[in-house]
């Protein structure tokens, strides 16, 4: 039976300090880079068969997928409708920064509403876009892995278990961590696992 697995990328020096990345592209460090190998060694342990890589195209992503795609023999599939959300003019900001400098804005995100500032990418748009890109990567012989970030993985999700882009009922996927989609009989998507490999 395949199964897409959305793999979140390792977390980078960034993720590590509360700095908002968004479409920064920012790389990982040897922590990260570690990280993404134990959990990529998991993954193959798993494995059912022949795996696709796919990757969102920021560098943090397409190392993570690297790792996997050197062990299992294969090459990374860049696929743009996997990329971070833009988080418009709060990329390279704290959070704290974000709260101290846009209050009102910063708790509608708190809300999971999208903030009104110049060039977020709205949640509807994301969800719609990963959504779209795994019913098209789906594959019923093959398994695939998708790398990307937290924001489009829940999005994604969403989207294919026909829930708001709104709703905060999944939560988020850990860095260097699993979800695990898979079809039922009707042909519609499930979500099988939530945050595998997580510490």
């Amino acid at each position: 039976m395949s199964e897409i697995l959305l793999w979140r990328h390792a977390p980078t020096p960034a993720n590590e300090s509360g700095r908002l990345q968004g479409t920064l592209d920012i790389g990982l460090d040897e922590a990260g880079l570690a990280r993404a190998r134990w959990a990529a060694a998991r993954i193959v342990a798993a494995a059912r068969g022949e795996i696709r890589v796919y990757s969102g195209p920021l560098s943090r992503a397409r190392q993570t997928a690297q790792i996997l795609a050197d062990l299992v023999g294969t090459s990374v599939i860049v696929d743009d409708a996997f990329n971070q959300r833009s988080y418009g003019v709060w990329e390279g900001l704290t959070w704290d920064e974000v709260r101290e400098q846009w209050p009102r804005q910063y708790e509608q995100r708190m809300r999971g509403l999208d903030p009104d500032i110049p060039g977020w990418e709205g949640q509807d748009a994301v969800a719609a876009r990963v959504g779209e890109a795994l019913e098209r990567i789906w594959d019923d012989e093959v398994s695939s892995v998708v790398v990307s970030h937290g924001s489009p993985i829940t999005l994604g999700m969403l989207h294919v278990i026909d829930q708001p882009a709104s709703s905060q009922v999944l939560g988020r996927v850990p860095h260097a961590a699993c979800a695990v989609l898979r079809r039922v009989p009707s042909g519609a998507m499930h979500i099988d696992a939530m945050g595998l490999g997580a510490d």
